[in-house]
């Protein structure tokens, strides 16, 4: 894919941040509530600056939320594990509103057919839709990618999260100071995405990489009916590909 880069400038939690950061110009719309859009793509492998970006605009609390502490900084090694992202195992997509970096979502297979999942948004963008469009997005390339179950940790606080994950199949359950769930993958109902949008950019991303003959779509052929979706997101399965009214 080609891309260009942009410097810009936000308000973080603690003041005005400049980064410059890699702004491809592949990236599917979403509709924001309340009106405006946003532009959500895959985050490469080693992408750091739009991390940091979201990062940057999260309060104590929403840092909490994400991370289960609330972190001053990101060390070393947490930004290195988050970027390496290979778009199967470890897939994680931004959401830019203005060209500015909003949030993210992610999966990590951390078993044949499991994974867990996580979603950070900045705090001028929570309540839009965003998040729940990002995670529409990557539980989507999940199923495609054989997942079938899905396993996240929240703090009882966040009570977005909770809800969210509530409608993907997570059961969530005290875990000492955190909840705990694991159930099997839902997909939104309706789609909060365009998801054959979505799976496009996706496969191109993939393929610039490393697979050219087109392997990756190759191996998701089989239907992932098993994920309780109203219909199946895979290149071979009908509608609903596009996105409905948002009920969350």
């Amino acid at each position: 894919m080609h891309a260009i880069t942009h410097t810009e400038t936000w308000t973080g939690a603690r003041g005005k941040r400049r980064r410059s950061f890699r702004q491809p110009r592949d990236h599917v719309p979403v509709r924001l509530r309340a009106g405006g859009s946003a532009a959500i793509r895959p985050l490469h492998s080693g992408e750091e600056a739009p991390l940091l970006a979201v990062f940057d605009q999260m309060s104590s609390t929403s840092r909490a939320n994400r991370y289960l502490v609330g972190l001053p900084r990101l060390t070393r090694s947490m930004i290195d594990a988050l970027v390496r992202v290979d778009g199967q195992d470890h897939v994680a997509w931004l959401g830019s509103v203005d060209d500015r970096p909003a949030g993210i979502a992610r999966y990590v297979r951390v078993g044949p057919a499991t994974a867990e999942v996580a979603l950070e948004v900045a705090d001028a963008d929570h309540g839009r839709g965003l998040g729940t469009a990002l995670l529409d997005a990557v539980t989507s390339l999940a199923c495609l990618n054989g997942i079938r179950r899905i396993q996240a940790i929240v703090l009882p606080d966040n009570r977005p999260s909770q809800r969210l994950l509530t409608k993907i199949g997570v059961p969530l359950l005290p875990s000492g100071s955190a909840l705990e769930g694991e159930g099997s993958l839902r997909l939104l109902d309706p789609p909060r995405v365009d998801r054959a949008a979505v799976v496009t950019l996706a496969t191109r991303a993939l393929d610039a990489r490393d697979a050219p003959d087109g392997s990756w779509t190759t191996a998701l052929d089989p239907p992932a009916r098993s994920c309780r979706c109203p219909e199946a997101v895979s290149p071979r399965c009908s509608p609903p590909w596009q996105p409905g009214p948002d009920r969350s």
